[in-house]
Parts: structure tokens; sequence; C-alpha cells
């Protein structure tokens, strides 16, 4: 069953009229930046985009038509990043939390509610939605936005053509690891995780 509306709905009868979906896409590649998106639909005008759904289920293609019409209807839309240094130094918990808070700050409006993909957001109401990028439209369409951008963003680093990036998205693939024990570590991949220092 596709995602539906069923969660902001709730909200938006309880008063609370900026309601705002947020996914995160990143953690667990081995290199670079936690994309988080952060959407937000005019309740009065939520007609839902055809085949939007948890973006791991959509093809690249699939995802870029969609991430386009979600750009045209959204009341609001933003990426918030926790750069792979802060994600050594916070660890993926707060690196987290701070993506989400900045994505949330860049919305050209005041949020009333976030309805989060399964994480737990104590600076504004928010509601901890499990499984709600397969469930939850906003939460849908965030996880397609985080995905597009943090895609587009890993194949044009400069790393991206010694590692393959734009294939493996810095994802521990078995060709990822062999590039890794042919080139080293760069400065980009995330020090911290295990499967890293093993390999440095």
């Amino acid at each position: 069953m596709a995602p539906n509306l069923k969660y902001e709905k709730a909200l938006w009868a309880e008063g609370r009229d900026i309601v705002c979906g947020i996914d995160e896409v990143g953690r667990g590649s081995w290199a670079g930046p936690l994309f988080v998106g952060a959407v937000v639909f005019d309740q009065k005008n939520c007609r839902q985009i055809r085949g939007a759904d948890d973006s791991k289920t959509l093809s690249a293609k699939q995802r870029e038509k969609i991430c386009a019409e979600i750009k045209k209807r959204a009341k609001a839309f933003s990426i918030g990043r926790a750069e792979h240094f802060e994600i050594d130094e916070l660890g993926m918990t707060e690196a987290t939390h701070l993506a989400i808070k900045r994505a949330v700050e860049a919305l050209r409006v005041e949020v009333d509610a976030l309805l989060i993909d399964a994480f737990n957001y104590s600076e504004i109401d928010s509601i901890a939605v499990k499984g709600g990028d397969s469930v939850c439209y906003s939460i849908s369409c965030a996880s397609i936005l985080a995905k597009v951008e943090r895609d587009k963003h890993i194949s044009e680093v400069p790393e991206a053509a010694i590692y393959r990036f734009d294939k493996n998205k810095g994802y521990g693939t078995k060709e990822h690891q062999e590039l890794i024990k042919k080139h080293g570590v760069s400065d980009i991949h995330r020090k911290s995780f295990k499967p890293i220092r093993a390999l440095s």
C-alpha cells in the first residue's frame, strides 16, 4: 500500500497547520555527509504525487522525476547535512539530530510538528513513525528529496572517480572495499566507522 496522509491529517485536525515530514539518507554510508530531507505540504492543496514511496523502492529515474514534482508542489522543502567529520566527532545519533535541526531551520516556514522516520527528536513536537518512509506521505517525499540530493552530491565530490561513488554512493560494496585497499582511506571517509578502521 502506498504512503498516505493519515498522520498529517491527524495533526492538522489538532490545529497544527505546518506539519513537516523528515527522513535521512546516508547513515550506513562509509563516506561523505548524512543528508536529511524536510518537506511540508499545504493541507488545503495536498494532492498526492503518483508513485511517491520509500525512496529505496524506486529507481534513480523515478526518484528524480518525483523529486521535481515534490519541489513544485511542496509548501516548503529543505536539506540539512551533517558532514563526515561531524559524524566522526559526534556519533551518528547526535549527527542526525544536527542534520534535522539544520533542515528545519532552513525551511521558510515555522514548523508546528515533525513526522520523522523512526527517530526521536526533542527540540520540536515530533512523532517517530516506524517504517515512516513507506506509510507516511510527507516522510516518503522527504526520503526521495534526501536521496536524490545526496546521490548527486556524493557522485560529484573529487574522490568520486577514485572510489566509484557515482555507483556505490559511499556504501561498503565489495568494489568499494577493494578500492580502499588499493588507494587507502580518503579525507571524506568516516574514520570512526569500524569497517574503515579495519581497512586503514
